[in-house]
């Protein structure tokens, strides 16, 4: 009887130590899920950032070339009418004044 009550209870705290082993090694699991899933996250940020960055570089690259390219065009059309308006300037004044007295 006193054999049997022995092995019940060393059957008890054997299955005390499994359970608590068991607990142990969920908790450790747990953690190191929760750090595989901020990796993971902080992967995908840090990634997602460098594509924000090289698409706003991509972005800003495009739009300076289109802020070139009507610079040129506007440069262009201010030096036309310039040269339109220093060779016609005593025409345009003669019409204009011709038009008005008229």
């Amino acid at each position: 009887m006193q054999d049997l009550l022995k092995k019940i209870i060393e059957m008890d705290e054997k299955a005390r130590e499994i359970e608590q082993n068991a607990k142990s090694e969920k908790e450790k699991s747990e953690r190191e899920v929760e750090q595989l899933r901020e990796q993971i996250y902080n992967d995908f940020i840090e990634r997602a950032k460098d594509r924000v960055e090289k698409n706003i570089a991509v972005e800003q690259s495009r739009a300076d070339a289109k802020i070139r390219d009507y610079t040129e065009r506007t440069d262009s059309v201010k030096a036309e009418m310039q040269r339109l308006s220093e060779q016609n300037m005593d025409k345009w004044v003669d019409e204009i004044v011709n038009r008005a007295l008229a």
